[in-house]
């Protein structure tokens, strides 16, 4: 079941960040499904650690594009990405002190975001890499 659907309106066109946001999006629903389903803190721990392990990954692999074409944008696109870190890693640091998260702003958060950061910062870059392999 997949509560957050890709539509072709997050491609960015830069094939390396759409093949992470395909297993963003794939992550994402395995969180939200884990709070549908009701199946309780452990497994809304055990998948939203893996979703926080494969943003850092992802994020890292953006940096290091960032750095490599010159990014304009750097800054603000890194700040973006540590805001996101800092508020994932705060709902991991309430789910493992007691368990309890407001699920529905969990959900709504995730999927916001995601699109949000997508449509907004992540095809910015996108546009400046497809630039970049121009020149």
């Amino acid at each position: 079941m997949n509560l957050f659907v890709w539509t072709d309106a997050l491609a960015t066109g830069s094939a390396f960040i759409d093949q992470d946001h395909h297993e963003l999006v794939r992550r994402v629903n395995a969180v939200l499904e884990a709070i549908a389903a009701q199946r309780g803190a452990p497994a809304l721990r055990e998948s939203l650690h893996a979703l926080v392990d494969f943003t850092r990954a992802h994020f890292a692999r953006e940096e290091a594009e960032m750095q490599r074409i010159a990014f304009p944008s750097t800054v603000e696109h890194q700040a973006a990405h540590a805001l996101l870190l800092e508020q994932l890693d705060g709902v991991c640091q309430t789910l493992e002190s007691d368990g309890q998260v407001a699920e529905m702003d969990l959900y709504h958060f995730l999927t916001w975001w995601v699109k949000d950061h997508i449509r907004d910062v992540d095809t910015e870059l996108a546009a400046a890499i497809a630039v970049f392999r121009k020149t």
